[in-house]
Order: structure tokens, then sequence, then C-alpha cells
């Protein structure tokens, strides 16, 4: 399997998460240090969860360039929260081959209108091309329970997997 396979599926799986609602409205501040509202745009994708059933929290991203070995990015990051009774704390996690920069962790406070999207920007510096995976993990308290969510974000860097990454040894034809 070539790697512009692998990336295309990983395109479509990502794509299959989009969910274009129109959620939120846009607000200023109250502080510098406090999470940004925003509108949610329909850019935006919706980060992948395995967890089944509602939740606390929803989480969706965009890439605001195309990644390429060694040169920062950022990933723009929306958390909208649904229960103004939890304090949510996001945590993104990097894998090997990225290195995130700034903007590792965030936190909502409990009292944050539920459906109103706060914005947050991670910035990423990638090692080399390649497909990875960043981990955020969603930290969810209330008064009653705590919860743990993980969202998947992909990241397809530079060509992605060439194909003697997929299977070594195995010579390549040559086009021309």
């Amino acid at each position: 399997m070539s790697y512009r396979v692998i990336a295309w599926l990983l395109a479509v799986v990502c794509l299959g998460a989009c969910d274009r609602s129109p959620e939120g409205a846009p607000a200023t501040a109250p502080g510098a240090s406090a999470p940004r509202k925003a509108p949610v745009s329909p850019d935006l994708v919706s980060a992948v969860s395995g967890s089944r059933g509602a939740a606390a929290v929803d989480l969706k991203f965009a890439l605001a360039s195309r990644p390429e070995p060694g040169r920062a990015f950022d990933i723009e990051l929306v958390v909208i929260p649904r229960d103004p009774a939890a304090t949510i704390r996001v945590i993104v996690q990097n894998t090997d081959g990225l290195s995130i920069t700034a903007g590792q962790e965030m936190t909502i406070p409990k009292g944050a209108e539920a459906g109103v999207a706060v914005a947050h920007r991670v910035s990423i510096v990638p090692a080399r091309d390649g497909i990875f995976s960043l981990s955020a993990v969603a930290l969810i308290d209330t008064e009653k329970s705590s919860v743990t969510r993980t969202f998947a974000i992909p990241v397809i860097v530079g060509e992605g997997v060439t194909p003697g990454e997929l299977a070594p040894g195995v010579a390549t034809p040559k086009t021309e």
C-alpha cells in the first residue's frame, strides 16, 4: 500500500468525523490569561475519540498551515464544553517526531457557558516526514464525578510515509 493511499484513507477518516453544525457565538475574552471564546468555523474537523456516548466536551481542530519537517506550525483547537458545572483541563501530548513548543495545556473553569466554543492554539515542530497522531486528553471534573476523554488529532507531515518505510527492503518501481 502506498503512502498516498494511507494519507488518503487518513483524510477520509478525518473528514468522516466532521460535524459542520454551527455552534457557539463570538465573544471577547475577559482577560489575557483566560481562554478565548470563538465561533466554530466550518473548516474545523472533529477530533476522534474512542469514547462512546455523550460527553461533557467536544473538541475540534484545524491546521493553520501544511506541516513541513523542521518548520513550526499551529493547530487551532476549539473546545466546546457541554456541562457548565464542569472544570475542563485539556492536555495535548506529542508523539515521537513532533515537539510541542507552546500551548500544551488549557483550562476552562467551572461556569463556562455550555455550547460556546473556547479557542486555543498549540504550536508544533515536526522532526521528519510522516503520519503522526497527537493526543488531546480532556480531564472533566464536576462535584459528582471525574471523567477523562482522549481525542486523536492526525497530522501528516511533508510527504507522509514513503513506500520504503511501509515495506523495508522492497524495491519501488521508478517512474519517468
